[in-house]
């Protein structure tokens, strides 16, 4: 019995033999190192080495969006357009226990195209190396090339889509912040028509300049009465015309003092009030309608660019021999399973045949 089991991995290991050394499908790998680049952010200067420094969150974040993309079925039917794949897994270039047959699923053919799919993710420096195997070295190489500029492209879609969002939303409000604005001009028209005042600011100024003069004048003459009144009579002409001159400069600023503080509504100083609160909401809305405009051509020019790039750490190259399988690899690990094999069977037949 031992001997029998003895020759029949014999002949498994050398059916395996050679299996690997002529029949199976070598594959071709061609790959490249890449790394997701904003240009948005400001790196620091570490004279020229920047690129080894660790990556940041949104890079490796990146990436890994990277990698869940191009290990989908979205990316596995662009290539399958391009390249054919579905029908290279089922021809004769692959070897009979490689290849997919007729009775395999999708998922099979999915599961085919994940194990030629080379991804390497270093979540330290935020490198993804991208990579392919394929029986022919060029499609190795053309789908390695198209693997990148699928990730360069899709990197920015979701940057765009939330950016196209917003200028949706921004437009909204701005055409809202503009509403707002010509309305408050609208009514600081009408109330400047209303009281046919430009400015009343300007116009309080100048009867409170003059206010002030007529004080210093009341001031001015009644200091020169008292001194009259020492030494004249009350019935003097100079008297009583400098008296009459004291009246109508007091009456000049009763009215004066009227039209600045009145408790009706045409005062002044209403009027200056209702003035400043229709200027400080035109002021206000335009303030709102600038920073609206701005955030808009921003969002705008977001649209317009691209502000993540797929940089190409190296170049995709041309493999001149095949990467897998590695003969001298599996034929060491064949014997060493069959012979790891051939032990257990002996001792457990030992152990048998002693009880």
């Amino acid at each position: 019995m031992t001997k029998l089991i003895r020759n029949l991995l014999i002949l498994i290991f050398i059916a395996g033999t050679f299996y690997i050394l002529f029949l199976e499908t070598r594959l071709y790998q061609s790959s490249s190192v890449t790394m997701v680049k904003n240009l948005n952010e400001t790196m620091p200067d570490l004279g020229g080495l920047g690129i080894f420094a660790s990556a940041s969150s949104s890079t490796v974040q990146d990436a890994r969006v990277l990698e869940t993309y191009l290990s989908s079925y979205d990316e596995l039917e662009r290539l399958d357009r391009k390249f054919h794949l579905y029908k290279h897994y089922h021809s004769d270039a692959l070897d009979f226990a490689d290849r997919l047959y007729s009775f395999n699923s999708r998922e099979d053919f999915f599961k085919k195209y994940l194990s030629r799919l080379q991804l390497d993710l270093d979540e330290v420096s935020g490198l993804l190396t991208i990579g392919f195997l394929h029986t022919d070295p060029k499609t190795a190489k053309a789908i390695t090339e198209q693997l990148i500029a699928d990730s360069d492209a899709k990197i920015n879609e979701y940057n765009k889509l939330v950016a196209e969002k917003r200028l949706s939303y921004l437009i909204k409000q701005v055409a809202t912040a503009k509403k707002k604005l010509d309305k408050s001009i609208k009514e600081l028209e009408q109330f400047q028509n209303k009281y046919n005042l430009l400015d009343p600011t300007s116009s309080a100024s100048s009867q409170t300049a003059i206010l002030a003069t007529l004080q210093s004048q009341l001031v001015s003459k009644r200091a020169e009465l008292n001194a009259m009144k020492k030494y004249m009579s009350e019935k003097n002409f100079d008297v009583i015309r400098l008296k009459r001159e004291i009246e109508e400069i007091q009456k000049t600023l009763k009215k004066i003092h009227q039209s600045l503080a009145n408790k009706k509504g045409g005062a002044l100083n209403i009027v200056l009030f209702e003035y400043e609160r229709l200027k400080s909401f035109v002021d206000l809305n335009r303030d709102l309608y600038k920073a609206a405009l701005t955030q808009l051509e921003q969002t705008r020019a977001e649209v317009s660019q691209n502000p993540k790039v797929l940089m190409k750490i190296t170049q995709p190259v041309l493999p001149d021999d095949y990467a897998y399988p590695q003969k001298a690899r599996s034929i060491f690990m064949l014997f060493l399973i069959l012979a790891l094999g051939y032990g257990i069977f002996v001792l457990i037949h030992n152990i048998i045949r002693e009880h």
